[in-house]
């Protein structure tokens, strides 16, 4: 019995030891887990979050707002900020308010001067700043942060890139500006003339034309009373014969101005030329259209129905052509017309400066400068003639939008179409070209 018992009361001790043991251990671990225990506490850290730009230090200048926050600061501690001038540390924003409070969510914020540097000082109750100083106090100081100024907005990366952007968009607004201007001007001044020529044209009409109609008919007249065998007669007749000609190519010249302010179409327009001049079925016309038509401004239409007209006169009348070809081509950003022809060119120095009587190359050019366009003549004597004008689009469209551009199949599928439908007609029977 007497050991029996003595077992008992040893296994009742090291349980008793287990236990003491182990409440020893949880004290000492909740012990360090606490955040207020007798355990070191972080050092604290001072932050930016918002710095004024850098300055001269110039004190006449208004102050700025500076902020920012404090990790693990104490209570009674305070902040005091500095900014640098030069070589001096100027405390802020005044030598008697130096301290700046800290908050309940560990931020501050105070007024400051301009600076080159900024440093914000975390200091206990006790700490006296001095109003300068060359460098930063220490003693007395927890916590402190360096900082430079930002930049002037003038030197920051995104500010050239900026004033590139607002310049290309002033200039393309001024520019687009200018050409509406241009474009209203030009408008006003094709109307007046417009009116005018069509004025012109019913007082030649009406004037010179009929007279000289009158008179090719009093002078026919006179010529029927003539004798056979009168030797007056043959230079009469070839008098006759100049007339004719000559009132021919007015009726042909009043038509074009007529045809080119009552017509809406240059497709239509071109097409119609052969009839007009009388051409035989021997000579092999066309007329292609490339893009969307577009509708064009009136003096626009009636100076390229012009320029068009005159080098088909030309072509026809002067170069015997086998195939005479007119091209319309709408454009985005432009319209452009194209006559050519494989018949015998023309001598460089009619190229120069046209025909004598006619309206020629060199007023060809003229009228195409006057309403902003390019002309460019291309031929060799023996090789044809091309002849070429442009307008912008700008100019030539009544909408200030150029026509949608067609995609390539389209072009190829109109101009094909139009090729193949040419070549299945008659040359007497075409309806593409007449």
């Amino acid at each position: 019995m007497l050991s029996i018992t003595a077992t008992i009361q040893g296994s009742n001790a090291s349980h008793h030891c287990a236990l003491v043991l182990f409440l020893l251990g949880m004290t000492a671990f909740f012990a360090g887990c606490n955040p207020t225990g007798a355990g070191p506490a972080s050092s604290p850290i001072v932050e930016f979050t918002s710095v004024p730009a850098a300055g001269a230090g110039n004190p006449g200048k208004p102050q700025a707002t500076i902020s920012g926050r404090v990790r693990s600061a104490q209570p009674g501690q305070k902040i005091v900020i500095y900014a640098r001038a030069e070589t001096q540390w100027w405390v802020q924003p005044r030598a008697d308010q130096p301290f700046t409070r800290i908050d309940r969510g560990s931020k501050w914020s105070n007024a400051t001067h301009p600076g080159s540097e900024y440093a914000a000082l975390l200091v206990g109750p006790g700490f006296i700043p001095p109003p300068t100083a060359a460098t930063l106090p220490t003693d007395g100081v927890i916590a402190f942060a360096v900082t430079h100024g930002s930049e002037p907005f003038w030197r920051r990366w995104w500010f050239l890139p900026a004033c590139l952007i607002v310049a290309a968009i002033v200039t393309l607004g001024v520019h687009r500006l200018r050409l509406r201007q241009l474009s209203r001007k030009l408008h006003l001044r094709f109307e007046e003339r417009l009116a005018e020529r069509t004025r012109v044209a019913q007082e030649l009409h009406d004037t010179l034309l009929q007279g000289v109609l009158s008179a090719s008919m009093q002078l026919h007249v006179a010529v029927d009373q003539l004798p056979d065998d009168s030797p007056a007669k043959p230079g009469l007749n070839r008098v006759l014969q100049l007339m004719g000609q000559v009132i021919d190519e007015g009726r042909n010249t009043l038509r074009g101005l007529r045809s080119a302010t009552n017509t809406h179409d240059l497709e239509s327009a071109f097409s119609r030329v052969p009839q007009e001049l009388g051409v035989p079925s021997g000579i092999d016309f066309r007329v292609i259209v490339e893009g969307q038509p577009s509708p064009l401004r009136s003096v626009i239409r009636d100076d390229v129905y012009g320029v068009g007209r005159e080098a088909m006169v030309n072509a026809f009348r002067h170069s015997r052509p086998k195939n005479i070809g007119v091209q319309l081509e709408y454009a985005p950003s432009h319209l452009r017309v194209v006559i050519r022809d494989d018949g015998c060119g023309i001598d460089p120095r009619v190229l120069e400066s046209g025909r004598d009587g006619h309206f020629g190359l060199s007023g060809m050019r003229e009228r195409a400068q006057r309403i902003g366009a390019r002309l460019k003549v291309f031929s060799r004597p023996g090789n044809g003639t091309e002849v070429e004008l442009r307008v912008p689009g700008n100019i030539a469209f009544e909408s200030h939008r150029a026509p949608q551009a067609s995609n390539w199949f389209k072009k190829l599928y109109t101009k094909t179409a139009r090729t193949n439908r040419g070549k299945m007609n008659d040359r007497g029977s075409q309806k593409e070209g007449r």
